[in-house]
């Protein structure tokens, strides 16, 4: 049987993820068979350094260098074809003041290419995790929060409507980073989408939600269920959240900011529901990496 190895992988503001997935090609892409090989985060967190300082820090790149030496060994592990595997750092690597330089390093020195890509790319990258799974005549809206940003994407009939990333994420948040005319920019075109999309259904992605999903038990998981979970966190030092549930150090911290964003996003929408698929900007490399050998 014909297998083949795709790899990708996603540098946040927080942390970045590295999958690698062993897939049987189909007549299509429904028809391919998807095996997850590797799943490895590293909480490099860049935007702790960009969002306070502009760059990022000589300790942190050190930091990140020795990571992506782990991602290297892995994909060489698995002999993962340079062109069937691809890098993508989001936000933090953006805005960075040295973040081309660092990328230049990682690729001279570690020997493994980073595309620093736009909001745009992003959507469509994260547009395609989700195209194949939904039924069609519905109207979708898209949140992914990251460390560094909030990328909307409305699509429907697996065309992709609008588009845009806003500087608010939650790493931004601890830093005191967020422009308070960006958040309001951002309240006004969910109240826009309101009144355009009375219908619109709600899907959410990225660590926080997806940790959110699990906390709660469900994939389906309800605005009021959201707020209980809010309540109870918010009542505790990030020690106690550690403690009582058993939360990553880089997780009990912005868990938090990230309920209150989808908390502000449910309500205006006037929705009581989001739908958490679990996957992600990692997801959506790899499948335009099978699309690109196999249509």
């Amino acid at each position: 049987m014909n297998t083949e190895k795709f790899a990708g992988i996603d540098i946040g503001s927080n942390a970045a993820r590295l999958i690698i997935k062993n897939v049987i090609p189909g007549k299509d892409y429904n028809d391919a068979i998807f095996y997850k090989l590797v799943y490895l985060r590293l909480p490099f967190r860049l935007g702790g350094d960009v969002f306070k300082f502009g760059y990022i820090t000589d300790e942190k790149a050190i930091s990140f260098m020795n990571g992506l030496k782990i991602y290297k060994k892995l994909l060489d592990y698995y002999e993962i074809e340079p062109d069937k595997m691809r890098a993508c750092a989001t936000s933090a690597t953006r805005d960075a003041k040295n973040g081309r330089q660092i990328i230049e390093k990682v690729k001279n020195e570690i020997g493994l290419n980073i595309d620093i890509i736009d909001g745009n790319e992003e959507a469509e990258l994260l547009f395609k995790t989700n195209i194949y799974n939904l039924p069609e005549g519905k109207t979708f809206l898209s949140a992914d929060l990251g460390g560094g940003s909030l990328q909307l994407s409305i699509f429907e009939d697996k065309n992709l409507l609008w588009s845009h990333s806003y500087k608010i994420g939650t790493v931004r948040i601890l830093n005191n980073a967020v422009d308070p005319a960006e958040y309001n920019a951002f309240k006004e075109k969910m109240h826009e989408i309101k009144k355009k999309y009375p219908n619109i259904r709600i899907i959410g992605s990225g660590g926080n939600i997806n940790k959110m999903s699990k906390m709660i038990g469900e994939k389906k998981i309800e605005l009021k269920d959201i707020k209980e979970l809010h309540q109870k966190l918010a009542k505790l030092s990030i020690e106690e959240r550690i403690k009582k549930y058993k939360l990553r150090p880089d997780r009990a911290d912005v868990i938090v900011p990230a309920a209150e964003i989808y908390i502000t996003l449910l309500s205006i929408l006037n929705k009581e529901k989001i739908y958490v698929p679990k996957v992600g900007l990692a997801d959506g490399i790899i499948r335009e990496l099978y699309e690109k050998f196999y249509g």
